[in-house]
């Protein structure tokens, strides 16, 4: 799991023509081998810039850059390196082999999925080869906040995906007859960062609204059935996109106005199986995270932000864990990502914001993730994930995946919250398909699969004379991919099919006068 990715490291130098000379007489005639020489290095200037460099400070979204203009008085007796760092993140530019002069520049980008204020620091020669005798110069340091979207929240980045969920269940063959037997998925449905497009039901299933939280559910039931191995599937095509805020406008959002929230949201406060938000043991490790007074002095925005970070702060991850529950990874210090989140969850509860794990997978094959949403008065669902936070940055101290959710286009949620109250069982997150069953049989094994690929863009490109082109980009690894040709958008018919293997594919047709075509790419299974 990657949080923060270096991309680039670039060295610039401005020197006149007679400095490179100086630096080669005095090279050559006072220190052949540097053993003796001393220096000053000095930055000049320091700060955030483009990704490319240019001045300005970055988008929440884009990459994010620090740059240096240095000056260098005298020779320095050995290459020397440069250390940036980023919030947590350390970076280290090895081998400056230079000579005095004044210009020389670095830029440094990263990704780092933060925002709001983020602390930087640059340190010429860290480690005292250079016989640098400023010691002040060499160093920089400073905040920078990068630039927010307009609106509360923005969703960017969309992606077109789409996959299944299936499992079998294997009773033993000739063991009985089950009286019953019920399966139940969970439904993608349109809310914070994705929209479902199309959710095809597996064979036979019915959706049912579950309480108490109006949640759907899809559940095939089976009566008086022999013990044998049952399989059901279901399909979606939904939207996925990236996730940024603005906390700015989030902090305007005040204690009173959670109070003032309707049913709807206020539903997502109560404590349930797994997020006991009353228990003891939560309002404890909230009062320790929170100042006594915090309602005087943070907005709901923060106290959610601080309550995120402490989070990341106590629980280690562990697969399989030890515990599910809020109460019980909280005193056993191990969770994994349903730990992290009923933990959050619970707290955020604890304190009046409504909030709710959602759980489903990443994009690829059976990878499995739970994540939070919470809510804020004016804006839908925001997105949190503690458990990424937790790897980025374990100490909790700045508070990452929490508004700002940069790879939200690759996950999907199949289920929200924690409560399914169906006659025959009470059923807690839908991760996975799960079951219920009565009467006979003996069960042997369980597995569950889930699958989320891109559905591809396709889109018109350049083309010679003579013809057009079609270029299919963000190209499923697995499947087939279908161009499809219609000249009434009722009836179509597939005119060309390649594996997908991931790679964008370019088709070119004829250029003719012939009846008006219009042309659509799908990805199967």
């Amino acid at each position: 799991m990657s949080t923060y990715k270096k991309i680039s490291v670039f060295v610039g130098i401005r020197l006149a023509a007679h400095t490179l000379l100086g630096v080669a007489i005095l090279i050559f005639c006072l220190c052949p081998n540097h053993s003796f020489a001393s220096c000053n290095l000095q930055i000049t200037s320091a700060g955030p810039c483009l990704p490319d460099s240019s001045p300005g400070t970055p988008y929440v979204g884009e990459a994010y850059a620090l740059k240096i203009t240095v000056k260098v008085v005298g020779t320095p007796s050995s290459p020397f390196r440069i250390k940036w760092t980023i919030a947590n993140v350390t970076y280290y530019f090895d081998d400056i082999n230079i000579g005095p002069g004044n210009g020389y520049w670095w830029y440094f980008v990263w990704w780092v999925d933060l925002d709001d204020s983020i602390p930087w620091t640059v340190t010429l020669d860290p480690d005292g080869v250079s016989g640098n005798t400023n010691l002040v110069g060499n160093f920089a340091s400073g905040t920078f906040t990068p630039i927010p979207p307009t609106n509360a929240v923005e969703l960017y980045s969309p992606r077109m995906m789409h996959g299944y969920e299936y499992y079998t269940l294997v009773f033993r063959t000739g063991s009985g007859n089950l009286n019953n037997l019920w399966v139940v998925f969970g439904v993608p449905t349109t809310h914070g960062a994705q929209s479902a497009i199309s959710v095809t039901s597996p064979t036979n299933g019915q959706t049912i609204i579950t309480p108490p939280c109006s949640v759907p559910v899809f559940v095939i039931s089976r009566t008086n059935v022999p013990a044998a191995t049952f399989q059901d599937t279901n399909y979606f095509t939904v939207r996925l996109s990236n996730i940024r805020d603005n906390p700015t406008i989030l902090r305007t959002n005040t204690w009173a106005d959670m109070a003032a929230l309707g049913a709807n949201w206020t539903q997502w406060i109560a404590p349930d199986q797994m997020c006991q938000s009353t228990n003891p043991v939560i309002a404890e490790f909230v009062q320790e995270s929170l100042p006594t007074n915090y309602q005087a002095v943070l907005t709901p925005y923060d106290a959610a932000r601080t309550l995120h970070r402490a989070v990341m702060k106590a629980l280690t991850y562990e697969s399989p864990p030890p515990a599910l529950d809020a109460v019980d990874v909280l005193e056993d210090g191990y969770a994994d990502c349903s730990g992290f989140a009923h933990l959050l969850v619970a707290c955020l509860r604890n304190v009046g914001i409504p909030a709710r794990m959602i759980s489903g997978f990443w994009e690829g094959d059976t990878q499995w993730h739970c994540r939070v949403e919470f809510h804020l008065p004016d804006v839908d669902w925001l997105l949190a994930d503690p458990t990424e936070g937790n790897a980025a940055d374990p100490t909790g101290t700045y508070a990452y995946y929490f508004g700002y959710v940069p790879d939200a286009n690759q996950y999907l949620a199949v289920d929200t919250g924690d409560a399914h109250i169906l006659p025959y069982n009470n059923f807690t997150f839908l991760q996975v398909p799960n079951w219920w069953w009565t009467g006979g049989g003996t069960y042997e094994s369980y597995n569950a699969v889930s699958y989320l690929q891109p559905n591809g863009v396709l889109q018109t490109t350049n083309s010679p004379n003579g013809s057009f082109q079609f270029y299919l980009s963000d190209v499923p690894t697995e499947g087939s991919v279908i161009l499809q040709a219609s000249s009434n958008l009722i009836n179509w018919s597939a005119v060309a099919t390649n594996l997908a293997g991931g790679t964008n594919l370019i088709y070119s047709f004829p250029d003719t006068n012939g009846i008006r075509q219009f042309y659509r790419a799908g990805v199967t299974p």
